[in-house]
């Protein structure tokens, strides 16, 4: 039996809420912070472009002549990402117990997992085109946006719902 049909429908519905409100927290944060500010404003890449590149990872080449449908294609995939990113780790807390005790350093160690991950793993093997390597700015801010930005909000969500999962 998997963990999610061996939970009461309470719990269920409170672990799919905070699946939901995770990723789109995580999904949007991202958004703004990391592939808005920090992309296109101070990197100076153009916000379809980024878009357009989390599109490659499906895609390859094509995904930068698809113009705005593709670059919102991205923008779903990222969201896809999230909600799968915030439910690994919103379920595992449920299973975990020493994850709702220290949600905090466990969300921040998450957040760096989820960088390693990425970028060591999903990346290379999807069909999105190779980036030069990252200057030490560059890979300091990504491995910053992963553990406060994804991995801190999880961490919260984890927290403040600790003692009704119990």
């Amino acid at each position: 039996m998997s963990a999610i049909a061996s939970t009461s429908p309470s719990i269920r519905s409170s672990l799919l809420r905070q699946i939901v409100l995770g990723g789109l927290m995580i999904g949007t944060a991202d958004v703004i912070i990391y592939h808005w500010f920090v992309s296109s404003v101070l990197g100076g890449y153009p916000l379809t472009s980024v878009y357009q590149y989390m599109a490659s990872g499906a895609l390859g080449e094509s995904a930068f002549a698809g113009g705005i449908a593709t670059a919102l294609l991205g923008v779903l995939f990222h969201f896809m990402v999230s909600f799968v990113v915030a439910g690994v780790f919103i379920l595992s807390a449920n299973r975990i117990s020493v994850l709702r005790r220290y949600p905090f350093v466990g969300s921040l160690l998450y957040g760096f997992g989820v960088f390693i991950v990425m970028n060591m793993i999903v990346i290379p093997l999807s069909a999105a085109p190779p980036l030069p390597a990252p200057t030490t700015p560059q890979l300091v801010m990504n491995i910053l946006d992963h553990i406060l930005v994804v991995g801190l909000p999880l961490g919260i969500i984890v927290q403040r719902n600790a003692n009704t999962n119990n």
